[in-house]
C-alpha cells in the first residue's frame, strides 16, 4: 500500500468544486447499480487482508514486540507526545469490485493512567455523549467480563453526503499487563440508513444500499507511559469499488470520510478521558487545542 505524508489544511475552491462533482457522480453511480452486496471474490480478498492485519495485532501484543504504531517513527512519537493528532492514511487497497480503507491514528492523553482511560473507553453506554454527533446510539446488548456486544448507530456528513449505519459490534478488551491493553471490535452486522434524520428515514434494502461500509474491523491500543496514556485507533473498512475512470474524482470523498471520522474520534476520546480524570477546566482547555492532522 502506497502512502505519502502531507499536511492537511483548508481546501481550495477548486478542490471543493471537484468534491461536489464527485458526490454527484457517486450518487448517480449508486443509483444505477442493481445490487450493492459484495461478491465472493471481494470477500475473499477482504478476509485475506484482515488475516494479515490480525497477525500484526497479535505480533504487536507479544511481550518482546513493539506495541504502538507511533514507535515506528521517532518524529511521529514526538509530535503525538506534543499534543498533535497524527493520522496515517494509505491509498485505498483496490480489490475485485471493492476498496479497503486502512487508517491508523494516535493521540496522547497526559496526566492519566491506563485504568482511567479504560474506564472511559469501555463505557459503551455513554458513547452517544462522548462521541457526539458521530454516535447517536450505543446500546449494550450483552456483556460478559471483557467482552461486549453493542448496537451502534453512527452518522458522518462530508460535503453533501451523509453516511449513516446501524451496526452490531463484537468488542473484546485484552489486558497485556498494568500498562498496556488493546480492544478489538468487529462489526458482525451492518445496515446502511437512507434519508438519515428525515421523516422518511429507513434502512436501505440489501439490493439498493450505497455500499459506503460493507465490512469493518478496528483495534484500539492503549499504553501508559511518559506521564500519560497513548491511544491509537486502527480501522479497516471495506466499501464498494469505483470505476477506474472515476477514481480520480471520487477518491477525495473516499479519503475524507474515514480521515474525518478518525480525527473526531481521537479528539473526542482525549476529551472524554480528561474529563473522566476530573482535570481542572483550565488544564483540559490547554490540552485539547485544535490538533494538527497529517497524512502518511
Amino acid at each position: 500500500m502506497k502512502a505519502g505524508c502531507i499536511h492537511i489544511g483548508r481546501g481550495s475552491g477548486t478542490t471543493k468544486s471537484a468534491s461536489a462533482l464527485a458526490v454527484m457522480f457517486l450518487l448517480l453511480f449508486v443509483g444505477l447499480l442493481q445490487a450493492a452486496e459484495p461478491k465472493q471474490e471481494t470477500l475473499r480478498a477482504w478476509d485475506e487482508y484482515v488475516r494479515i492485519v490480525n497477525q500484526h495485532v497479535a505480533k504487536s501484543a507479544a511481550a518482546d514486540s513493539q506495541f504502538l504504531w507511533i514507535d515506528e517513527s521517532h518524529d511521529i512519537a514526538r509530535r503525538v507526545h506534543q499534543n498533535e493528532v497524527v493520522i496515517t492514511g494509505h491509498d485505498p487497497q483496490n480489490i475485485p469490485q471493492g476498496w479497503i480503507h486502512h487508517w491508523v491514528g494516535a493521540v496522547f492523553v497526559p496526566n492519566v493512567t491506563l485504568d482511567q482511560a479504560l474506564s472511559v473507553v469501555e463505557s459503551y453506554d455513554r458513547y452517544n455523549e462522548f462521541y457526539k454527533p458521530l454516535f447517536t446510539k450505543c446500546t449494550i446488548l450483552a456483556r460478559d467480563g471483557d467482552q461486549a456486544r453493542l448496537n451502534v448507530v453512527a452518522a458522518q456528513k462530508v460535503f453533501t453526503v451523509t453516511a449513516a449505519v446501524d451496526t452490531e459490534d463484537q468488542v473484546q478488551t485484552v489486558r497485556l499487563g498494568p500498562k498496556k491493553a488493546y480492544i478489538m471490535s468487529n462489526a458482525v452486522r451492518i445496515q446502511e440508513i437512507a434519508d438519515y434524520g428525515q421523516p422518511t428515514e429507513h434502512i436501505f434494502s440489501e439490493s439498493r444500499r450505497p455500499g459506503y461500509v460493507w465490512r469493518q474491523q478496528g483495534v484500539e491500543r492503549l499504553e501508559e507511559r511518559d506521564g500519560g496514556v497513548y491511544v491509537e485507533l486502527e480501522t479497516v473498512v471495506l466499501s464498494r469499488g469505483i470505476p477506474v475512470g472515476l477514481r480520480w474524482l471520487i477518491k477525495p470523498l473516499a479519503d475524507e470520510l474515514p480521515r474525518r471520522l478518525m480525527l473526531d474520534t481521537l479528539n473526542d476520546t482525549r476529551t472524554a478521558v480528561l474529563q473522566g480524570a476530573q482535570l481542572a477546566p483550565s488544564q483540559r482547555a490547554a490540552l485539547t487545542k485544535e490538533p494538527v492532522t497529517h497524512r502518511h
